[in-house]
């Protein structure tokens, strides 16, 4: 009896310590959208996410959270956590585009940048014609931003998703010439 229950205990932490198959080793996402928002969202291995809402219009309108400029971390339920696990199994970044671009200005925008081992993704959206799995893990990924309980943090992140998402700056404006008149 007791050799069965110690190879019981032994079966347990084997299968228990077995090395899980993770889903990347980075994920990030950043979306704009022209009249709406425009954030930043990098998922972890755990249930952690980390968020800046770089700007949104609802402070126009009285709305004061989630605050402009301002960073925030949230814990993914277990049940939102394979939600994204499933949503990324059905992608295969191989065969995904770079860039699915239309030629409109107006518009919402994303870009995902996922790593894992030694494959580097990036995919950057403008466009209606986006295969359904990239629309699909992209409209979870906005409506589970809306109802995660975000918690302000002062932590600085960097988020490379952005680069594509954010508009260019403004020209210089133009440099006047003086004369000076000499007598």
């Amino acid at each position: 009896m007791k050799r069965q229950l110690f190879i019981m205990f032994i079966l347990t932490l084997l299968i228990s310590c077995a090395k899980k198959e993770k889903d990347f080793d980075s994920f990030e996402y950043s979306f704009g959208g022209t009249f709406s928002t425009l954030f930043s969202i990098k998922f972890t291995e755990n249930d952690t996410i980390y968020l800046r809402e770089h700007w949104n219009v609802s402070e126009r309108y009285g709305k004061k959270f989630p605050k402009a400029k301002t960073n925030y971390y949230a814990i993914l339920t277990k049940e939102q956590r394979n939600q994204l696990r499933e949503l990324l199994k059905k992608i295969d970044f191989k065969k995904i585009k770079s860039e699915y671009n239309q030629d409109y200005v107006d518009g919402s925008a994303y870009q995902i940048i996922i790593k894992k081992d030694t494959f580097k993704k990036s995919v950057f959206v403008h466009s209606h014609k986006v295969p359904k799995e990239l629309d699909s893990l992209s409209r979870w990924i906005y409506r589970t931003k809306e109802n995660l309980k975000l918690i302000e943090t002062s932590k600085n992140f960097d988020f490379a998703s952005i680069n594509g998402i954010l508009p260019p700056p403004p020209p210089l404006p133009p440099i006047k010439k003086i004369i000076l008149n000499e007598k």
